[in-house]
């Protein structure tokens, strides 16, 4: 039997009343059978609710069988507000579709931590979500140049764009749309942001625009991905 922590990213109904969890750990993606899980009568009933962060124990190899666990952290107050909890969920389908890349899974568990921390008591909470996805970014091996021409190193004249993958020089620029300067100052101190220090930085309604739209380009572009909850999130954002 094995000890686990973890968060739930979703589950799936298996056989009359047991369900397959797929919980985030700091191994990675585990998938966590739960035998007798949809009874009313369960003592799992509760803790196998999506977006929650549980300790289990389980037994088993590729599908471990859940035998006992409690939850830690429910996150009650952002599953009740509809927008903290679509753009977690978008974030949990980031996270469930890039589980199986090589990365240190245990230093995303622990920044996943805090993130969630951050979103479920500040007002302020779009600007973790974007620091997530930027950071996930430079884990997958494809964040963006922050610094310097993606090409070849130079550090004058540079524009920033999706396509060259940050910035490049007017010699290299594939692009034909870039980034304004606010925005990529903005994206630059999330991206390098020490969670050990308070962050101040507030972007106004046009910068935050500017960001989800490059976020979402960028990880179409650079990784073929976007998450099914961006269409919610356009509706109720507006992009």
């Amino acid at each position: 039997m094995e000890a686990f922590e973890g968060l739930i990213l979703k589950q799936i109904n298996f056989k009359e009343s047991s369900k397959i969890l797929y919980v985030y750990t700091e191994k990675g993606l585990i998938s966590l059978l739960v035998h007798g899980a949809k009874k009313l009568a369960s003592p799992f009933l509760n803790l196998t609710q999506n977006l929650t962060w549980i300790k289990f124990f389980a037994t088993g190899k590729a599908l471990k069988t859940l035998t006992d666990g409690e939850i830690i952290n429910d996150y009650r107050k952002i599953k009740v507000d509809l927008e903290k909890f679509t753009y977690v969920q978008h974030l949990m389908e980031i996270i469930n579709f890039f589980s199986e890349s090589e990365y240190d899974h245990k230093k995303l568990f622990t920044f996943l931590k805090k993130i969630l921390a951050h979103i479920e008591n500040e007002s302020h909470y779009i600007r973790y979500v974007y620091m997530f996805e930027l950071k996930y970014l430079y884990l997958l091996g494809v964040g963006p140049n922050f610094n310097a021409c993606s090409a070849c190193g130079a550090i004058n004249n540079l524009k920033f764009a999706v396509k060259d993958g940050g910035y490049a020089c007017e010699n290299h620029t594939t692009a034909t749309t870039y980034m304004s300067t606010r925005s990529v100052e903005v994206m630059k101190q999330l991206y390098y942001h020490d969670q050990k220090n308070p962050l101040d930085l507030k972007p106004d309604l046009d910068i935050r625009r500017e960001i989800r739209l490059f976020l979402d380009e960028y990880y179409l572009y650079h990784l073929n991905f976007i998450s099914k909850s961006r269409s919610i999130l356009l509706g109720l954002f507006g992009y």
